[in-house]
């Protein structure tokens, strides 16, 4: 598929994730994986190409058909309703998605998934940031899609919790395909099973981390020639 804003190529893409998996998207800024995003889940239609999900063409669908189709997104920026609490949080995300039917029920469950059970009755603007973000990850994630988006979902959270979402998200992975869009290579070597690199909108390369880690011209084009991946263990 490819995307162009004008005379820009945002994006020319032929990529697949097969489902159950946990794929983690990399590439410098301006790579076009908030665009890849944007078209996955029907924020922006591509200019040619086809999306294919769940065996169906999605392509040009609206959003809130792709999203009832069972696919979910966590943009990169927190948008809780910090004036409500935790729980109620959880609730709304889940009257948008099942009306009245059994909202308070997966909210409630999803407190525990997202480990936020101690602070449901907590106004949201108490949370920390990473409580914010995983309190947004369990709203993207309730009621069980089939393939959950993320973008950046440990940016700026400490090396706790980075490790916490780590688990967070190997558990959603149990029952729902993940795609992970990330800068912190400490968190994509913690958890990435196979690692698609963007560059220029295209697929620059494809494989495990330990192949991406030894790939030069990744690291050329990632961290700048004769950069070195810095992992806190």
């Amino acid at each position: 598929m490819t995307k162009h804003f004008g005379g820009l190529r945002a994006v020319h893409l032929d990529l697949s994730v097969d489902a159950g998996e946990l794929r983690c998207v990399i590439g410098p800024n301006g790579a076009g994986k908030s665009t890849f995003f944007k078209i996955l889940s029907g924020a922006i239609r591509p200019s040619s190409g086809t999306v294919r999900f769940r065996g169906r063409d999605i392509t040009g669908w609206e959003a809130f058909r792709v999203a009832r189709l069972g696919m979910s997104i966590k943009f990169q920026v927190a948008s809780v309703l910090e004036e409500l609490t935790v729980l109620e949080n959880l609730h709304l995300a889940a009257e948008f998605r099942f009306g009245n039917r059994d909202g308070r029920r997966r909210a409630e469950a999803m407190l525990d998934v997202v480990g936020l059970t101690d602070r449901a009755a907590h106004p949201a603007t108490w949370l920390s940031h990473g409580e914010k973000q995983w309190l947004e990850i369990g709203m993207a994630s309730i009621g069980a899609p089939a393939l959950i988006l993320l973008d950046e979902p440990t940016a700026g959270m400490t090396l706790p919790e980075v490790k916490s979402t780590v688990r967070l998200l190997r558990r959603l992975n149990e029952t729902a395909t993940v795609i992970v869009v990330e800068h912190d290579m400490n968190f994509i070597r913690m958890i990435a099973r196979r690692v698609t690199v963007m560059h220029q909108g295209e697929v620059f390369a494809e494989g495990s981390m330990d192949e991406i880690e030894r790939h030069d011209g990744v690291r050329d084009i990632y961290l700048g020639k004769g950069a070195h991946y810095a992992v806190r263990r």
